[in-house]
C-alpha cells in the first residue's frame, strides 16, 4: 500500500515537471527563441506585460525598422528608456558589442576616432535626452547643440544658412533639416557615391545647311539679272 501510494506520487511528480516543461517551452517568446535576445526588449516591466517593442512586434512579426520609428507624444518610456528604465547606469566606458542588436542596437560605432562610446551623447539619466558637455539634458530634436561643440565652423556654417537645407521665408528661415537627417550620428562620414553618367550629347538637327543656299539664291539671281540686262 505504502509503495503504491509512494509510485503514485512520483507518477504524478512527474507529470506535472512534463506539463510545466511543455507549457513553458510553449510559452517560450518567439522573438527570443528566434534571437536569442533578452525578454526585457519586449518586457521592459515583468511579463507577460508588453512594451513599446512587444507591441511593434505583436504587429509586425519582426523589430526590423522599429528603432527608426518617430517618438509617439505620450508613450510611457519614450524609445530607449523603455529597456534602459530597468537598467542601473554603468558610465565606465566600455565594449558594448555583446548588447542586445534590437530594437535600435544594429549599428557599429565609427565616430569619434574611437574615443567616443554611448554615454558621451546621450544622457545616463534619460536615454530618451543628449547631453551637452557640461552635462545639460537636450532632446534629439536638438542635435545641432551637441555636434556643434565638435563641429563648430559646420554649426555655425548650418546657422548662417550655408549648410544644409533652410524653408521658409527669407526673414524667417527655420530649419528643414537637422544634422541627423543627413548624417547617421553613430557614422556621419558620407560613404563614396558612384556618379551619375554624364549627360549624352544631343544629336545634331537635321536641316539644310543655311549657307550654301544663300549663296545658290544670290547666284541665281544674279544670273537671272545678267541675262535680263543682256536680253534688253
Amino acid at each position: 500500500m505504502m509503495f503504491s501510494r509512494v509510485l503514485r506520487g512520483v507518477f504524478g511528480f512527474v507529470a506535472m515537471v512534463l506539463v510545466a516543461g511543455v507549457a513553458l517551452g510553449f510559452a517560450t517568446p518567439q522573438y527570443a527563441q528566434e534571437t536569442g535576445e533578452s525578454c526585457v526588449v519586449c518586457h521592459p516591466n515583468k511579463p507577460p506585460e508588453l512594451g513599446p517593442a512587444g507591441e511593434y512586434f505583436k504587429e509586425k512579426g519582426t523589430l526590423e525598422g522599429y528603432g527608426e520609428l518617430p517618438e509617439k507624444k505620450g508613450e510611457a518610456g519614450g524609445r530607449c528608456t523603455v529597456c534602459h528604465a530597468q537598467l542601473v547606469p554603468n558610465p565606465t566606458p566600455r565594449d558594448l558589442s555583446g548588447a542586445p542588436a534590437e530594437p535600435n542596437h544594429r549599428f557599429e560605432l565609427k565616430h569619434g576616432g574611437g574615443r567616443f562610446w554611448c554615454l558621451t551623447c546621450h544622457s545616463p539619466a534619460n536615454r530618451d535626452m543628449l547631453k551637452l558637455s557640461n552635462g545639460t539634458q537636450i532632446p534629439f530634436s536638438s542635435a545641432p547643440q551637441l555636434c556643434g561643440q565638435c563641429h563648430g565652423t559646420i554649426y555655425r556654417d548650418w546657422q548662417e544658412r550655408i549648410h544644409g537645407r533652410w524653408v521658409g521665408e527669407i526673414d524667417s528661415p527655420r530649419p528643414g533639416a537637422i544634422c541627423t537627417d543627413c548624417h547617421n550620428p553613430h557614422d556621419p562620414e558620407f560613404k563614396p557615391i558612384e556618379p551619375e553618367k554624364p549627360p549624352e550629347k544631343p544629336p545634331e538637327p537635321k536641316t539644310i545647311p543655311y549657307y550654301p543656299i544663300m549663296t545658290l539664291i544670290v547666284l541665281a539671281t544674279s544670273l537671272a539679272l545678267a541675262v535680263y540686262a543682256a536680253w534688253r
